[in-house]
């Protein structure tokens, strides 16, 4: 048996999950925006207890603990480096959370368990190299590749949000102009969607979003492409357009037998992302003969669990 963590902005969550990373309980909390990095720690050993107690495991009976966390790792020292909007600095993870549990601790980065989580028992089971791809509020990714996760030198490879896809384009929160995440992300799908609101004032997404522009979200814009709106058209053509160089580059680049999208954005219906999304991708590939498949993740918020639950077997 094995703990899975996932540290997300909004919820903690742990998981306890088996051998063929299916989840059999799970505890859960809301982030407590005020917490250091000691309290965050000490509520997700917490959360592992509870979720073994749930299942009725010992503690003692639990392999190894992995956990997700959004930022920079090291997992050779156990120590979270930095995290995005969460209070970890050099914080020493894997001995803190070892005064209480007796187990080892393996550290990865969110989107790095994601791709885990799919390739163990998700939508990329059976394919290698796998990528996995994630579109929020920016854009992350991660690799498998003969059976082991890619994290180049440092432990931070893959990086893939910050693909530079336009030279000089817009600042990044990294401090660069243009990265992909900028124009691929759910975040640039809501600006997209904003700007062309502001030009048009006979769109239904207006009607959508109950006449508030604040209130888009990325599944606005294609709510009202499915109705036909033709200024929600307009923005999905440029937001596919703008997705697909940064997936053609990673295709030419790492020739992954599959690229499996996750996030929010990859709920769309095939019609609207996947099928429009492949043809753009496939165009620009190097190699018409090798192809990668291109899936919609499977195991939606379960995801991160099983992937840091299965980091042993891949790091």
């Amino acid at each position: 048996m094995y703990i899975g963590i996932d540290v997300g902005g909004t919820n903690l969550v742990a998981g306890l999950v088996d051998g063929q990373g299916k989840v059999l309980a799970k505890a859960t909390c809301p982030v407590d925006k005020t917490a250091s990095a000691e309290e965050l720690t000490h509520q997700l050993i917490q959360l592992s207890k509870e979720a073994a107690g749930k299942a009725d495991c010992p503690i003692k009976d639990i392999q190894a603990i992995g956990a997700g966390i959004p930022g920079l790792v090291n997992n050779s020292t156990g120590v979270v480096i930095k995290t995005t909007n969460m209070p970890f600095v050099d914080t020493p993870f894997r001995a803190m959370f070892q005064q209480e549990i007796d187990a080892p601790v393996y550290l990865g980065n969110d989107a790095d368990c994601a791709a885990i989580g799919e390739y163990w028992a998700g939508a990329a089971k059976g394919y290698d190299p796998a990528l996995m791809v994630t579109l929020g509020t920016g854009i992350g990714g991660g690799m498998i590749k003969s059976g082991k996760l890619y994290t180049g030198f440092g432990g931070i490879g893959m990086e893939v949000g910050h693909l530079i896809t336009k030279q000089g384009g817009l600042l990044c929160g990294c401090g660069n102009h243009g990265c992909w995440e900028q124009y691929g992300s759910a975040t640039a799908l809501v600006r997209m969607t904003r700007e062309k609101m502001t030009q048009r004032d006979d769109t239904v997404l207006w009607q959508l979003c109950g006449g508030d522009i604040q209130k888009v979200e990325g599944r606005t814009t294609f709510q009202a492409a499915g109705q036909g709106d033709e200024a929600a058209k307009e923005v999905l053509e440029q937001y596919l357009d703008e997705l697909a160089v940064g997936l053609v580059n990673l295709a030419n680049i790492l020739f992954p037998e599959v690229i499996c999208l996750g996030g929010g954005i990859s709920h769309a219906e095939d019609a609207l992302l996947l099928n429009p999304l492949k043809e753009r991708v496939y165009s620009g590939c190097f190699d018409k003969t090798h192809l990668p498949k291109m899936e919609r993740a499977s195991l939606g918020n379960d995801a991160g669990v099983v992937g840091a639950a299965m980091l042993c077997h891949v790091v």
